[in-house]
């Protein structure tokens, strides 16, 4: 199989249900289902041995039967190669955005996070603040916002937030830009998941001349 990080990803936690995700698990099932007609085939091949004591294919036990599979078989390749193609133009959008390939999950979840920084840091700051007043009923409101712990932590609170505004608008022009490659017009996802539902139409010519090989 081509090395891809999404494949990779996916064999680790594929996901059906995720916008990015959803190929490269369609292609893991399309792989399995290839395994299956090749072995499917290989059962009902004839083996014989040729006089240089070679093995050598002399036929099938059922041809029409083989000439269905190998018909299945060429679908499910095609199939196959065209959400391979769809994978790598994924792959590209994030080389061109200088980001690792990853999930929709996990690109959602990061802006949540850039999000909650600077609550979470200005929770920090609020307890900082209150503690020095439990400690010191006296202090007035310059001596807190120029106290050292209080001036450090307020600055690293601005810090990230300006940066996390920097990535998260990285993170949103990311998505704009991958949002055409994941809608699947064609349902190459839906037929890898449910193949009882899109059965390929066999065509009986084909079959035949195939059967004639």
């Amino acid at each position: 199989m081509v090395s891809m990080v999404l494949i990779e990803i996916a064999q680790n936690r594929g996901r059906m249900n995720d916008h990015i995700l959803k190929f490269p698990t369609a292609v893991l099932e399309l792989e399995e289902i290839l395994d299956d007609l090749q072995s499917q085939i290989k059962g009902l091949t004839k083996i014989e041995m040729s006089d240089e004591g070679q093995p050598i294919v002399a036929g099938f036990t059922d041809e029409q039967k083989v000439a269905r599979l190998q018909n299945e078989l060429n679908e499910t390749r095609s199939q196959r190669d065209e959400l391979l193609a769809i994978i790598a133009r994924i792959e590209n959008v994030f080389a061109e955005h200088g980001r690792l390939p990853s999930s929709m999950e996990t690109i959602d979840d990061r802006i949540k996070e850039i999000g909650q920084i600077g609550r979470d840091m200005q929770t920090r700051l609020n307890a900082l603040v209150i503690d020095l007043i439990v400690h010191n009923r006296a202090i007035t409101l310059p001596e807190i916002w120029t106290h050292p712990d209080v001036r450090e932590l307020e600055d690293g609170r601005a810090e990230s937030i300006r940066s996390g505004a920097v990535e998260l608008e990285a993170l949103q022009k990311l998505k704009v830009a991958l949002e055409p490659h994941l809608r699947d017009e064609g349902g190459l996802c839906d037929r890898a998941f449910y193949p009882h539902h899109h059965r390929p139409v066999l065509n009986a010519a084909r079959i035949s001349e195939m059967g004639s090989v």
